[in-house]
């Protein structure tokens, strides 16, 4: 396993050299880490081109003051610092990986393999992805200069790669009735997120997430956010499925709350069903149970409760 800068490198070079070279430029477009953000972009239908990618880098090279829609000028102002910072990425990578990884083996079994392809690449609104498991993607326009929180989203990304089976994954998905699904794959992508972040931060938010994933604010408003996910699951054992609130449900701070809430009061352990199964129900059912002790509101209606606790 290895930090891929190619595309990186090359952006460095366009930037460094004094005149366009267009060969650069289709060697950029054509790198690894670039034609994965092109993808990635593409589907949440966003507007992006290799084409529109080169004609924004040579608009950048003819005005000095130009911002273009990738936020690529950011490295271009900062082009010295970026070459020292990839030197640095190179010599080292070894040990970013390993400390990463020493993070999520805080919360998984050791038995567990991850090893994906790791790419570095540059534009757009996400901090990174990853794509089957198999190769991660981190956007370091948004983490350049900060190693820190480099390190803590590659951590939060190679947890997504774990390998372990798919089947009861695929069973929720597939074989279940259709509420039981749509159940699964909004409570599931809470807790797959939600213990991501846990990873990342920590079960104490120190501070914001530089691309605004996780928030104080928001965790604020997190009974706010708790009340669109009861409307939801509440449509879905009504058999009706709001596909548009399903959408703009921030699982990543109700995530980093029940996780962070399920590890603060049990522990590590309870969320291993999730890691090696993917099984919600359990740690789901937790949550809840840990709430009803402590006192505290679960989020949860108590309609919405009694009907996830028979699930």
């Amino acid at each position: 396993m290895k930090i891929n800068i190619e595309g990186i490198k090359l952006l460095e070079k366009i930037f460094e050299d004094n005149y366009l070279n267009y060969d650069t430029l289709i060697k950029f477009t054509k790198s690894k880490g670039t034609k994965g953000f092109i993808d990635h972009e593409k589907s949440f239908n966003r507007d992006i081109s290799k084409s529109k990618i080169i004609a924004e880098l040579i608009k950048l090279e003819e005005d000095n003051e130009y911002k273009d829609i990738y936020d690529f000028y950011i490295l271009r102002e900062n082009v010295s610092r970026l070459k020292k910072a990839l030197l640095y990425i190179d010599k080292n990578g070894e040990m970013i990986i390993n400390e990463s990884l020493s993070k999520v083996y805080n919360f998984i079994p050791k038995n567990i393999k991850i090893q994906p392809n790791i790419y570095l690449y540059a534009g757009g609104i996400d901090g990174g992805f990853t794509v089957y498991r198999k190769d991660i993607f981190i956007n370091y326009i948004k983490y350049f200069n900060n190693l820190e929180e480099f390190t803590k989203v590659i951590s939060h990304e190679l947890f997504h790669c774990r390998l372990v089976s798919l089947n009861n994954k695929f069973k929720n998905l597939f074989i279940d009735n259709i509420n039981n699904r749509y159940t699964y794959e909004i409570l599931g992508k809470i807790l797959e997120e939600g213990t991501a972040c846990l990873i990342q931060h920590g079960s104490v938010l120190e501070k914001d997430d530089p691309i605004g994933t996780i928030t104080k604010e928001k965790m604020k408003l997190i009974g706010k956010k708790f009340s669109q996910l009861n409307y939801i699951l509440l449509g879905i054992r009504e058999g009706n499925i709001n596909y548009l609130e399903m959408e703009k449900l921030d699982i990543y701070s109700l995530g980093y709350y029940i996780a962070s809430s399920l590890y603060n009061f049990y522990g590590k352990e309870i969320l291993l069903p999730w890691i090696e199964k993917y099984d919600y129900k359990k740690p789901i059912k937790s949550y809840i149970q840990a709430m009803r002790q402590t006192g505290n509101n679960s989020g949860f209606t108590k309609e919405i409760e009694g009907w996830l606790l028979q699930l």
